[in-house]
């Protein structure tokens, strides 16, 4: 089990969530109480404009200053721990991250026999390098990447079944047909040693690195259940990330490199002003705080690009493979989400006339509350883009019930 071992001590179950985000670093101080997750300090920093694009570290020092000033913040607060936890969960993103699924059966010699632990660890042996082989291929087919510059960052078991009757986990079931969706997570070596570097710097020590819309899936109240479908877009500074849920089983994630600060830039051209002044334009017209006359001029520079990001969103969904219909339902999460016209954008696009929806998916927000086994006690984690560390906090629980196998 990475990282956590025994439960000796209660600081030992300290840890960080941090959210690297292109337009801000958050830091979660976190510990595991009573089988929940409990969040004692939050900071939250901006990165400078030079620190990430699209959600890829492009000045390492930049990135290692603000993480730093973050997770400082956020100790300010801190009464039940007494030293910067050590372990974090990290948050990566962007268009050079990339989620493959692969779904892989094995059959059973003795099906009326339990299966247990050691039998877990032979399945998993078994199927691994097959899965590893065909997942390395999707990965440089798709990204045009040289398989020699590719790195693993983390394969998760999402969904098994025994005999396709889907369980949580396969312990002490008979059957003879084993299914597991394996979930791998690649990018290139550049940006994975980046991200190696920073956490070095900060002197850290990963218990996962996790992609944030799985994260975000895997985390909802009843996302688990077979009765949920969902598309959960999250749009943050640099990227806009896309997961599917269907029938309680995580399917794929898809990202590309468009996000609040493209509308933020196109306000800074339309209205010959600096980037940080049209950000704060932004914020405000997002808050209702604007003129109208000035409401008018955000909204006709944000309409501007609303063709470009919703063509993203399409062609994103495009490339989920095995979805024959999908879900009805849109949540949004992310900073971004909260452009209304991004909303309104996604109820009146004809996505039935374009894709197998059996009807135009209903738009809901996705906020802290919403994500399961997390008490938030500093109270401030309230907004839809507070939901990616949240998220990433709760896959803590998951590795420590073991309901999700990490393999790495």
């Amino acid at each position: 089990m990475p990282l956590f071992g025994k439960k000796t001590k209660e600081e030992d179950l300290s840890f960080i969530s941090l959210d690297i985000g292109t337009e801000f670093v958050k830091a979660l101080i976190c510990d595991i109480e009573n089988d929940n997750v409990v969040i004692h300090g939050f900071g939250k920093v901006r990165q400078p404009l030079n620190a990430m694009k699209g959600g890829v570290v492009t000045n390492i020092k930049s990135v290692v200053t603000t993480c730093q000033k973050a997770i400082e913040i956020g100790m300010d607060e801190v009464v039940d721990i007494p030293k910067i936890p050590k372990k974090v969960v990290v948050g990566i993103a962007g268009e050079l991250v990339k989620g493959v699924g692969i779904k892989l059966n094995y059959e059973r010699e003795k099906a009326d026999v339990k299966i247990n632990d050691e039998e877990i660890k032979n399945i998993l042996e078994s199927v691994h390098s097959k899965a590893y082989e065909e997942a390395v291929k999707k990965f440089s087919e798709s990204t045009g990447t040289d398989k020699t510059q590719i790195k693993l960052i983390n394969a998760t078991v999402t969904d098994t079944y025994i005999d396709d009757y889907k369980v949580s986990t396969p312990l002490g079931f008979q059957g003879k047909k084993v299914t597991l969706n394996i979930y791998f997570v690649y990018t290139p070596l550049i940006f994975a040693g980046a991200i190696d570097d920073i956490l070095q710097s900060l002197d850290l020590k990963p218990i996962i690195i996790a992609v944030q819309p799985f994260a975000i899936a895997r985390s909802i109240k009843g996302a688990r259940d077979i009765n949920f479908d969902a598309i959960i877009i999250d749009i943050g500074g640099g990227t806009t990330d896309i997961a599917i849920i269907s029938q309680g089983a995580f399917q794929d994630t898809q990202m590309f490199a468009m996000g609040g600060r493209s509308f933020t830039k196109r306000i800074a051209s339309d209205l010959s002003i600096s980037y940080e002044e049209a950000e704060k334009l932004k914020i405000d017209y997002t808050e209702q705080e604007l003129e109208k006359s000035k409401s008018l001029q955000i909204r006709d520079s944000i309409k501007k690009d609303l063709d470009l990001w919703i063509s993203g969103v399409e062609i994103s969904l495009e490339e989920i493979q095995n979805i024959k219909v999908y879900p009805d339902q849109i949540l949004l999460a992310g900073g971004g989400s909260k452009l209304a016209e991004i909303r309104s954008k996604l109820i009146e696009y004809p996505w039935s006339a374009i894709l197998p929806f059996h009807r135009n998916p209903k738009i809901n927000f996705l906020s802290p509350e919403k994500i399961d086994g997390v008490i938030d006690k500093t109270l401030k984690l309230t907004k839809p883009e507070d939901v990616t560390p949240v998220s990433l906090a709760r896959i803590v629980l998951d590795i420590i019930k073991d309901e999700v196998i990490i393999a790495i």
